[in-house]
């Protein structure tokens, strides 16, 4: 098996940045060393370079430090490309107009999926994901549906890891999901039956860029309780969804 390469001292200047996530407080190197776990010698080196990068902004007076602008530029660059997303939003008001189920839009980070954006079933039984918040990817609809679009490769160094448990129903067997990821692929969506929470169903399919090599940037599906949403109910919406992923990629090049 081909492993998953990686810089560490990159991942640890990363976590540096990560301690100011939800925090205006300014914090200094022992702070850092604390809340990190890494050594004072080895943040004063990090905090440098971020400082030296643009990343950090160091107080004069205090000599702790604060995000700099180059963080500031970073974020409006990723505003610019998710332009995409208020789009996919009108579309997934119309699917859920029509269906009355919540429809979610997610991208995958690691083993893990996160929601961008969704649009909410006006029923008051309904699913209650959080944007911005990370789910399992190997047992949602959406997160099989962007694993089963990745090079067979980065495929593998993903599930090298033992998978979680979270229903009866959950596929935990990494050949029994290399499998079923080669069927979604090869289908076009993916389905969910109470595999990550018991009492929901899900089905997704992919949303392509609108270049020639058309990659699979996210992933939209629609969630609903399992007793109002019928196996074959949940294969008509896809057709619907199939739809939708398709004029949004047209706004994503």
């Amino acid at each position: 098996m081909q492993k998953f390469e990686y810089v560490r001292s990159v991942l640890k200047a990363l976590s540096v940045l990560e301690q100011f996530i939800n925090s205006n407080k300014e914090k200094g190197v022992h702070e850092l060393s604390t809340s990190t776990n890494l050594p004072v010698s080895t943040i004063q080196r990090l905090v440098n370079t971020l400082q030296v990068k643009g990343y950090l902004i160091q107080n004069p007076i205090t000599k702790k430090y604060r995000l700099g602008y180059a963080l500031y530029n970073l974020g409006r660059s990723f505003s610019n490309n998710l332009n995409w997303i208020d789009e996919a939003k009108c579309y997934m008001t119309e699917l859920v107009n029509e269906h009355q189920e919540t429809v979610n839009l997610a991208i995958l980070e690691g083993h893990q999926i996160v929601y961008l954006t969704k649009v909410d079933s006006p029923h008051i039984l309904r699913p209650n994901f959080t944007i911005g918040t990370k789910y399992p990817a190997h047992c949602t609809s959406l997160g099989k549906c962007l694993l089963a679009h990745l090079p067979p490769k980065v495929l593998e160094s993903l599930l090298k890891e033992p998978l979680d448990y979270y229903t009866e129903k959950t596929v935990i067997d990494v050949e029994k999901l290399t499998t079923e990821l080669i069927e979604i692929r090869n289908q076009g969506y993916a389905i969910d039956d109470e595999e990550f929470q018991e009492g929901l169903r899900c089905t997704s399919v992919p949303i392509k860029n609108n270049n020639m090599d058309g990659v699979v940037v996210a992933a939209l599906g629609l969630t609903a309780p399992k007793n109002r949403m019928t196996m074959e109910k949940l294969l008509e919406i896809k057709d619907d969804l199939v739809k939708a992923s398709n004029k949004i990629s047209q706004h994503i090049m």
